[in-house]
């Protein structure tokens, strides 16, 4: 049977309407298909089957596309970084896999996914699709400015890939840092081996940041009322000096001063500089695995 596949990204879409998308998922998310692999990223939601129509709203009106070859070609160029925000990022391959590893054992898109994947990993070797830059280099990039006289910390909020991700290599001005999430015991045991951070449940930040100037990263998904509430209290104290949001959607109503959004103007300028010196070889490898892609196909 044909591979079918359906998506909206910010080629069909806003961002804005796509992170509004893809926060509804995350408070929301659509039971485990035995039909076919939902992939959903910051800028992409996308559905791949093999004869089984898109259990989701958001992709019901839009186009079918038919052809393994086709899926192929799209998932290989997405799990090499060609389709990203940040051209050659490595979170997205891991979230391509992770989604492959959902599918039950046996099931017809298995062997799409190892060809994909592996097609993506040589692609990335070959045209050295490397970025200086990957989604948890932003604060670096957008905080670093800080004046680094006065010792402060910086408090991570998410426990997730990202999240962990910015914990563990964060700026070089930071003397500690503190993780805010709702189940601390679960990331205690991923981020243990990685020195000094601090893992809390929202009622404990203030103790933990100890009084001292901050700054925040918002790195988490399903932002409900209650918890919505700790993070706006967090990013508004007057002892939060800067706020990078990284989530798909605003996770903030009200805005403090100094809060950068992932699609604000000002972070798709970084973006857009940081992607100068990969460009060509991004398009490079689109080119070269839609040609590999009609061997594997």
């Amino acid at each position: 049977m044909d591979v079918l596949h359906t998506f909206v990204d910010d080629t069909t879409h806003p961002l804005a309407v796509l992170g509004r998308t893809h926060q509804q998922l995350a408070a929301d998310p659509p039971l485990r298909s035995a039909h076919g692999m939902l992939l959903h990223t910051t800028q992409r939601i996308e559905w791949y089957a093999v004869g089984a129509p898109a259990p989701l709203p958001a992709l019901r009106d839009r186009p079918v596309f038919v052809g393994r070859q086709r899926a192929l070609v799209r998932l290989a160029q997405i799990a090499a970084g060609t389709r990203s925000l940040i051209l050659g990022e490595q979170f997205v391959f891991r979230q391509v896999r992770t989604a492959a590893e959902q599918l039950p054992s046996g099931h017809p898109l298995l062997l799409l996914l190892v060809d994909a994947l592996d097609l993506a990993e040589q692609a990335r070797e070959r045209f050295r699709l490397h970025t200086h830059m990957d989604y948890s280099d932003l604060p670096r990039f957008l905080l670093d400015h800080r004046d680094g006289d006065q010792a402060r910390r910086l408090l991570v909020i998410g426990g997730g890939m990202l999240a962990r991700a910015v914990a563990t290599s964060p700026p070089g001005t930071y003397e500690r840092v503190v993780m805010m999430t709702r189940r601390p015991r679960k990331l205690h045991r991923l981020v243990d081996a990685a020195g000094d951070i601090t893992v809390v449940r929202a009622a404990s930040v203030r103790k933990a940041l100890g009084g001292r100037p901050y700054d925040a990263v918002i790195a988490t998904t399903n932002l409900n009322p209650d918890y919505r509430s700790w993070v706006d209290a967090a990013a508004w104290s007057p002892r939060c000096d800067g706020v990078v949001d990284l989530c798909a959607e605003p996770a903030l109503d009200r805005r403090p001063a100094r809060y950068l959004h992932l699609h604000d103007p000002d972070v798709l300028e970084t973006l857009a500089e940081a992607n100068r010196d990969i460009a060509e070889r991004a398009a490079l490898a689109r080119r070269w695995i839609a040609q590999r892609a009609e061997v594997l196909a």
